[in-house]
């Protein structure tokens, strides 16, 4: 059949389809309501328990704690939210600070540096300060913002800086320092954040190049210089900054070949270093030293110079560094002297000088009437007992001369010939000291040489080729002992003679002088016999003077003594007292007190120090 004619059968109204019953099902509705509750077997479980299980009063509970379960849910993501808003709203890497400013500076000259702060947090800092590090070369101008604690600080009180605020401060000073010396701004911010008890703090850094010096330095020194002989050069200081220096030093590196012979002012230590102390603002100064060359045809010595000052004594602080140069020249004509084998001594009261002078031709060619002079004039020679090998003195000229006449190897001195002159000149035992100024005695002698027939252009007009050498006089210190019973200054008891068993006392009396420069730290030691005894008595009072019972031994501190003492006025003194009880076995001979001295000190003129004992010096 087909789909049309079911279809009419179907929806025909006197249809026989239509008449049909429908068989019965569990899931018709009508079916259900005449079934009675049959249906309502088949609900879903949970309408099984609410409607079974959950009486009025549970469900009420279920309710309340739904909705307090829901309430502290709700708290507990407002408090999250909370915290982590109180959290995030404050973190130290949000607060920055920073120095700006010229990286390369001039010395003395104006520097401005800006000192940038801000805060990228939600919250305000309050006690804010700020203080700028810096080293003591940096020297800060004084404003109405910002306030210096010391040389080494700058400090900058903020109070309060706003939540995402920010701000400046500017610093101007100079700088101080040596030429490429390197100085550090280091700024650090100290503050408290709000809702916190402790400090924070930010800091940065910042590094300045100095490149120029407050303090000039130079040195003069001859373009040129003949092997052998000596120069002169001067070292020259000044401070053009704008504050005083403090505790400066200045040092030379000489060249092998420079052999220093003198210097004005002399050094404090060797014969390369000066003390020059405090220098003001524009003080200046200089240093004159006389060296002997040596070297080779076209040799360049290099003289170096630096002013420093030393921090804390270890770190050296350069200020100012200076170098010169001096070529040696050789000359057909040479000549060298040498005073006891040396370019420069020390020597005393007493001793003998002796000049040996050694002239050549280091030329090509011959040299005629060639003429040798070595000339020296001083009060502590002995002239009346000169040892002179030939040639004449000239007591108005002050000097020895050897010409042809002396020796004919001077008529003409062929390339290659040399020759030697020797004078032997005594210094006096004793000077005669009749003022303050009759000290610090010295001899420069200076040799030379010349021919007619050559003139040298590093010499100028003349023709004279020369050499120096130095003497300086120690000074002579001398000391004397006296013991005496009957003395004005300490009262003595006891017989005198001595007896045996009875004690006698006595005066030792020390005096001593010192002749022609200031000595310091002299120190005399003394010992008494093991059978006297030290009474503990002195005179004058007060004297720096003690006694070691285990050696028995007297050291007095004398101290400074100046030149003169002793000749222009009274002796050094001091008086001690000992007592003698004689035993026996002792006779006159064994009571005598016949023990050495020893004196110890240092000559401030020669820079020698004394260290002899009494009868054997």
């Amino acid at each position: 059949m087909s789909l049309k004619n079911t279809e009419e059968k179907l929806y025909k109204p006197d249809s026989e389809i239509e008449k049909r019953g429908h068989s019965g099902s569990e899931f018709d509705l009508d079916e259900a309501k005449m079934a009675g509750d049959s249906f309502k077997e088949k609900k879903t479980w949970w309408e099984n328990f609410y409607e079974e299980w959950l009486t009025n009063e549970k469900r009420w509970a279920v309710y309340v704690g739904a909705i307090a379960l829901g309430s502290i849910g709700i708290l507990s993501l407002g408090y999250v939210a909370i915290v982590n808003f109180k959290e995030t709203a404050f973190s130290e890497n949000r607060v920055t600070v920073k120095v700006e400013g010229p990286e390369v500076v001039n010395s003395v000259k104006d520097a401005t540096y800006t000192i940038k702060y801000e805060n990228k947090n939600r919250v305000s800092l309050s006690n804010v300060e700020i203080v700028l590090n810096h080293s003591e070369n940096f020297y800060p101008e004084k404003n109405d913002k910002i306030e210096i604690d010391n040389d080494r600080n700058v400090r900058v009180n903020l109070g309060e800086i706003k939540a995402f605020g920010n701000g400046e401060i500017e610093v101007t000073g100079k700088f101080y320092a040596a030429e490429n010396f390197m100085v550090y701004l280091q700024p650090t911010l100290k503050y408290k954040a709000q809702n916190f008890n402790s400090f924070f703090v930010a800091t940065s850094q910042l590094g300045v190049k100095v490149t120029s010096s407050p303090v000039f330095l130079g040195i003069e020194t001859p373009k040129e210089a003949i092997d052998e002989s000596t120069i002169e050069y001067t070292v020259s200081y000044e401070n053009k900054g704008g504050v005083a220096l403090n505790n400066l030093n200045l040092k030379l590196e000489y060249p092998d070949g420079l052999i220093f012979q003198e210097a004005v002012p002399k050094p404090v230590e060797g014969d390369n270093n000066w003390y020059l102390g405090n220098l003001s603002i524009g003080a200046r100064g200089s240093i004159k030293i006389k060296s002997k060359i040596n070297g080779q045809q076209y040799d360049i010595k290099l003289i170096r110079a630096s002013i420093y000052k030393n921090e804390n004594n270890e770190k050296e602080i350069v200020y100012g560094k200076s170098e010169a140069t001096t070529k040696v020249v050789m000359p057909p004509l040479a000549i060298d002297l040498k005073v006891n084998e040396k370019n420069s001594v020390n020597v005393n009261l007493g001793d003998r000088l002796t000049y040996v002078i050694t002239y050549s031709n280091r030329g090509d060619i011959g040299l005629k009437d060639v003429i040798v002079k070595l000339k020296l004039d001083s009060p502590i020679i002995d002239y009346a007992h000169v040892n002179l090998n030939g040639g004449a003195y000239d007591s108005t000229n002050k000097d020895f001369t050897w010409k042809v006449a002396d020796s004919k190897d001077l008529k003409k001195l062929e390339p290659g010939d040399s020759g030697q002159f020797i004078v032997v000149l005594p210094v006096k035992n004793s000077l005669d000291i009749k003022s303050a100024d009759d000290k610090n005695y010295a001899i420069e002698a200076m040799a030379s040489i010349d021919s007619s027939d050559i003139a040298y252009h590093s010499l100028g007009s003349s023709k004279n080729i020369s050499n120096t050498v130095f003497v300086k006089l120690n000074s002579k210190v001398a000391l004397t002992r006296e013991v005496n019973f009957n003395d004005n200054d300490i009262k003595n008891s006891g017989p005198n003679p001595v007896e045996v068993g009875q004690e006698t006392t006595y005066a030792i009396d020390l005096k001593i002088t010192n002749v022609s420069n200031t000595v310091s730290g002299i120190k005399v030691y003394s010992t008494i016999p093991t059978w006297a005894k030290w009474k503990g008595v002195v005179f004058p009072q007060g004297e720096d003077i003690s006694f070691n019972e285990r050696t028995h031994e007297v050291i007095w501190n004398v101290g400074t003594l100046e030149n003169g003492r002793g000749f222009l006025n009274n002796p050094k003194e001091v008086k001690f007292q000992i007592g003698i009880t004689p035993e026996v076995n002792q006779n006159k001979e064994d009571l005598k007190i016949n023990q050495d001295i020893m004196i110890t000190g240092k000559d401030e003129f020669t820079l020698e120090d004394i260290n002899f004992t009494t009868g054997k010096r």
